[in-house]
């Protein structure tokens, strides 16, 4: 017997054919058909789809043998890969390869042989469609023709399964994308519930819970309750403010065709008075922006405010909006901020971050002379897309 020679693209040709995820897998009729077909067609009582593994012939699909393959030192197709033509034993007694081989000594009792290639679209030997007979017998043109043109199906069909293969792995990251953007969009909700909560306690019912005090103050000291009446109404006119810019960062008081730019001015105008800096707007490019992307703009634009608000250096603030075919807003500062790390942790732990990325946007921190630039880049929405809302 004459162990076949490994192919010289042996090791390319193992990979090859581990991409396809083909090996120990379950019976499939489309390779089962092909056999089926093979064998009425040559007239053989034995017909097999094999693919020759680093040390094994395995059946992916059989007619008139038993068992899932046999050891790759003893298989005839590891001959018959080493060419592209169909191989053809006539008596495998008469053969030096193949005279003493045990499947041929014994079980199954070869005698007849014929094998094409099934060579993979990437242009690799992987295995045959073959026929076999415990008779001595000869192949005709016709029958060697249909042979051939059947290793060829098969090779289609591992086209397809891998194209199908691919799509899988297409369709599960998809669903992965989403379920990741799902769950940082509660994320984002959760922590909105926080910060409006944080919000109401420590500057809502805080002021009011002053002004209340002044007003009972005032009820008590009748001789000099003017000043402090005028102490309560100005917390109470603060903290009206500060209600109506928190109701308009959760839901702009406008509908889904106002424009995005128009949106953030008004919530602009109304912040304004609230933070320790003076504020400039600036709106440029061709189209405009939607609600969805201006509520993002308008919740980022409320937790930078907030944070810069923090900042004693920061005496000028101008807000840009280019609308284009991303939504950019641009967020610069004079503050003098040489702690790079400080900052840029601010805004990673602040609700900035989550929410531009749980819509799919970026975002990019830079310190350029004497400026500070905050810059979110949007994508396009759909009007309803809900996750923009989030």
């Amino acid at each position: 017997m004459i162990i076949a020679t490994l192919p010289a693209d042996e090791e390319l040709r193992l990979a090859d054919l581990a991409s396809y995820d083909i090996l120990n897998t379950t019976a499939e009729s489309d390779f089962d058909e092909l056999v089926e077909l093979a064998g009425q067609i040559c007239n053989c009582p034995i017909s097999l789809i094999t693919l020759l593994d680093k040390d094994r012939q395995w059946f992916k699909a059989k007619r008139g043998l038993e068992g899932p393959g046999t050891p790759k030192d003893v298989a005839f197709c590891a001959h018959a890969i080493l060419q592209n033509e169909v191989m053809v034993v006539e008596d495998a007694r008469d053969d030096a390869r193949f005279y003493d081989n045990p499947l041929v000594t014994g079980q199954p009792d070869i005698r007849f042989y014929a094998g094409a290639p099934i060579v993979s679209p990437n242009g690799y030997n992987l295995g045959t469609i073959c026929i076999i007979d415990k008779e001595p017998k000869k192949l005709s043109e016709t029958e060697e023709r249909a042979l051939l043109l059947l290793s060829k199906q098969v090779t289609k069909l591992l086209g397809l399964r891998n194209n199908n293969k691919l799509l899988r792995e297409r369709a599960e990251e998809i669903i992965t994308l989403k379920s990741n953007i799902i769950n940082r969009v509660i994320q984002v909700q959760e922590d909105d519930k926080k910060s409006i909560a944080l919000t109401l306690h420590e500057d809502l019912a805080q002021s009011l819970a002053s002004s209340l005090m002044y007003i009972k103050m005032a009820v008590d000291n009748k001789s000099n309750y003017l000043p402090l009446l005028e102490i309560a109404q100005g917390q109470l006119n603060d903290t009206l403010v500060n209600m109506r810019s928190l109701s308009n960062s959760i839901v702009p008081s406008a509908l889904d065709w106002v424009p995005a730019e128009d949106l953030i001015k008004e919530f602009v105008n109304k912040i304004a008075p609230t933070v320790p800096f003076k504020i400039k707007i600036k709106v440029s490019g061709k189209d405009k922006g939607n609600a969805n992307q201006a509520l993002i703009s308008i919740r980022v634009l409320e937790q930078w405010l907030k944070i810069l608000g923090g900042k004693k250096d920061v005496s000028e603030v101008t807000i840009r909006l280019i609308c284009g075919e991303q939504f950019n807003l641009l967020i610069e500062d004079n503050g003098l901020f040489t702690q790079f790390d400080n900052l840029k942790k601010e805004i990673f732990d602040s609700l900035i971050y989550n929410r531009v990325q749980a819509i799919g946007g970026l975002i990019e921190w830079s310190h350029l002379g004497s400026k500070n630039l905050l810059k979110i880049k949007l994508p396009v929405f759909a009007e309803n897309n809900t996750f923009a809302a989030a």
